[in-house]
């Protein structure tokens, strides 16, 4: 890819930078359980302009479990590079064996999660929670940095109380965070509500290492306004992903930053790509349960979506939701369904 000197003068995006990572485009696909699958990874990377690529939410404890070439989380985690994983614990010892089993897959980045809102994390004592017990959010993180030596990312949200915040951020930072991914809702705030951008932009003004922001952007107008109103370094991209897995590429080739050749060149080919890739990487029922999900967002493209989602939400595999799928896709106007 071309170094930012060469691009356009309306916006020169730098290379972000993170321990001996170096991240370009500045631009990070976030981890979602159920969605940053390796199918969707993979997707993602054939549209090109994604910088670094998370891996789902992972269980630390589950993770030492997985079986290289067998893993349905990370089997094909070689294929989209560069990589980071992401744990969430709630005790410290059991992040040396996470990290030790998930060093077979040689991910380029590791992440800790302590933004989890989901009631399932917080009943362990994971996630958010962590935000709670400073004491036990510093002993992981230490334990975390003890155990790898490569980028570590620290995954937060913001917090009502902007000392607080501030507090714990710099304990990341003391703790040998390399950078923290700040998402702009609290943990208490559902998705429907909008995210705000001032907790990142405090943030960044208070600690040393890099911030990357994360929450609401879903255009490449809302990605360098993050970047100008919150002095973040990288920019997260979330569920705008799955409803658009085209917006890396777009917010990339606006930069001037090179893409790869345009295979996918309708909407229609991307569903029917990743479908495909499911069905390729999943035994039923998962593969169907994740193309569930994905439709539930991708839908969203359409006038009349919800017709593709149900149709979807009620086929017994995956072989019939693709049939659906595909005859939905054929009722379709050609205006609009080819990508930029």
């Amino acid at each position: 890819m071309p170094a930012p000197e060469s691009l356009p003068d309306h916006y020169r995006p730098a290379p972000l930078e993170i321990g001996a990572l170096r991240i370009f485009p500045p631009l990070i696909l976030a981890p979602m359980a159920g969605l940053t699958h390796a199918p969707l990874r993979k997707v993602l990377g054939e549209l090109g302009g994604v910088g670094l690529f998370y891996s789902e939410m992972l269980s630390a404890r589950a993770l030492r479990h997985e079986v290289p070439g067998r893993s349905s989380f990370l089997s094909a985690a070689e294929k989209t590079r560069p990589l980071c994983l992401q744990i969430f614990a709630a005790e410290p010892d059991q992040i040396a064996p996470a990290v030790a089993a998930g060093g077979a897959w040689q991910p380029d980045a590791w992440d800790l999660n302590f933004g989890c809102p989901a009631p399932e994390i917080l009943k362990q004592g994971a996630g958010s929670a962590l935000t709670r017990d400073l004491g036990r959010a510093w002993r992981m993180a230490e334990a975390m940095r003890q155990a790898t030596s490569g980028p570590l990312l620290v995954k937060i949200r913001a917090q009502e109380d902007r000392g607080r915040l501030l507090e714990f951020v710099q304990m990341l930072q003391s703790a040998g965070a390399d950078a923290l991914v700040v998402h702009g809702r609290t943990a208490r705030e559902k998705l429907c509500r909008p995210a705000h951008w001032e907790p990142i932009a405090a943030v960044a003004a208070a600690v040393r290492i890099p911030v990357i922001g994360n929450g609401d952007v879903r255009t490449a107008d809302d990605a360098e306004r993050m970047f100008a109103e919150t002095g973040c370094r990288g920019v997260m991209i979330g569920r705008a992903a799955v409803e658009r897995p085209w917006i890396f590429r777009e917010i990339a080739a606006r930069w001037g930053v090179q893409v790869p050749p345009l295979r996918l060149r309708t909407r229609s080919a991307v569903y029917r790509r990743l479908a495909k890739l499911l069905r390729e990487h999943y035994t039923h029922p998962r593969d169907l349960y994740r193309l569930r999900e994905f439709t539930s967002y991708f839908a969203k493209n359409y006038k009349f979506g919800h017709t593709l989602w149900k149709g979807v939400q009620n086929a017994p595999d995956v072989r019939a939701a693709r049939t659906l799928a595909r005859d939905f896709f054929a009722r379709q106007e050609d205006a609009g369904e080819r990508l930029p």
